[in-house]
């Protein structure tokens, strides 16, 4: 099978007891049945402790249970308990894919590193250079993908072009990436999705509108979310306050690229590209509107721990850009073109 991951994924390395916010804080870790079954039979004080740590949520996950926001296994040295004595293979496949995204497309799979793990967000905004995708064959087995693949593929690829244009104004680049977008799911609702390799050899930029922007409404619609952490909430009624901060636009690129490569492709379960379109340029804007607060790197980083880590909260975004006026496309333009 094909594997496709950014060009910094060989370089990550997990920061263990260095980490300043470990992905062994504030979130439970889900259990495998495989780890359950292992933590069943082991023996001895650490057999004891893991299946007294671990409880049933309430979707039916066995967890381990939090103690004091902290997992039972981080122990005082900010490392592992189970890792330390039995090696990482023991540890769940929570803790062994962390921070990885993973999806599966029959032919390939695709595996980003989550901007909410301090050391992958470096690798993200360490360089100003254009973010690359390298990918290599593993073995294994490919199985066939979706139909609309072969359409999609070129499509995203003339997107992520778009966004790495240079020679134009980054917002103007969000600007033609979502008017691209609107242009390809009115194909996709049309059944013509053959069309679609035409639509990115004949588009062209398009002119500007007129209306309302995305803010205050975007950080209105963060707050009523589910949160992870509670000083989120307080972090978004800081940023209606304070202006915007000029930022790089060749990081902020590299995180709507991120973002596109993440998201993109998943249309071909619903096909909604639009709305995942919209996620992206969303994401990117509401991290910069948060950075006049805490910095580019800690609103990225906030911003996929409160959005990336949570299904209902990702699916309650692309539910109000097909259907809440706030988050029209005439609202995300006039943001752009502001």
């Amino acid at each position: 099978m094909l594997v496709r991951v950014p060009d910094y994924y060989h370089h990550f390395r997990c920061l263990a007891d260095r980490c300043p916010h470990s992905c062994c804080e504030k979130w439970e870790v889900v259990l495998d049945t495989e780890h359950v079954n292992l933590y069943e039979s082991i023996s001895g004080p650490l057999g004891s402790k893991l299946r007294a740590a671990m409880v049933q949520d309430a979707e039916g996950d066995v967890c381990f249970a939090l103690n004091g926001n902290r997992c039972p296994f981080w122990d005082h040295e900010n490392l592992c308990e189970i890792h330390r004595q039995m090696g990482e293979a023991a540890t769940s496949v929570t803790c062994q894919e962390h921070p990885r995204f993973t999806e599966d497309f029959g032919p390939f799979r695709e595996i980003t590193l989550s901007a909410s793990c301090p050391a992958a967000n470096d690798l993200l905004l360490g360089s100003e250079a254009p973010l690359r995708f390298v990918e290599w064959a593993d073995d294994a087995p490919a199985e066939n993908g979706d139909d609309w693949l072969p359409f999609l593929l070129p499509l995203r690829q003339q997107m992520l072009d778009i966004l790495q244009d240079r020679s134009h104004s980054f917002y103007l680049r969000l600007y033609s990436f979502l008017t691209l977008a609107e242009q390809a799911q009115t194909l996709l609702d049309a059944g013509m999705e053959s069309e679609l390799p035409n639509l990115t050899a004949d588009w062209t930029p398009p002119a500007s509108v007129n209306g309302a922007g995305l803010f205050p409404a975007a950080l209105h619609l963060l707050d009523g979310l589910e949160i992870l952490e509670a000083d989120w909430r307080n972090l978004l009624h800081r940023a209606e306050t304070i202006p915007p901060a000029d930022h790089s636009s060749a990081l902020l690129e590299r995180i709507a690229v991120y973002f596109a490569f993440r998201y993109l492709l998943k249309c071909v379960n619903d096909g909604d590209l639009l709305s995942r379109a919209q996620l992206v340029v969303f994401a990117v804007l509401t991290v910069e509107q948060l950075a006049a607060v805490c910095g580019l790197s800690e609103a990225l980083r906030r911003f996929s721990c409160e959005i990336e880590h949570n299904e209902e909260n990702v699916s309650a975004l692309l539910e109000a850009f097909c259907y809440g006026e706030a988050f029209s496309l005439p609202r995300f333009f006039q943001t752009l073109v502001q």
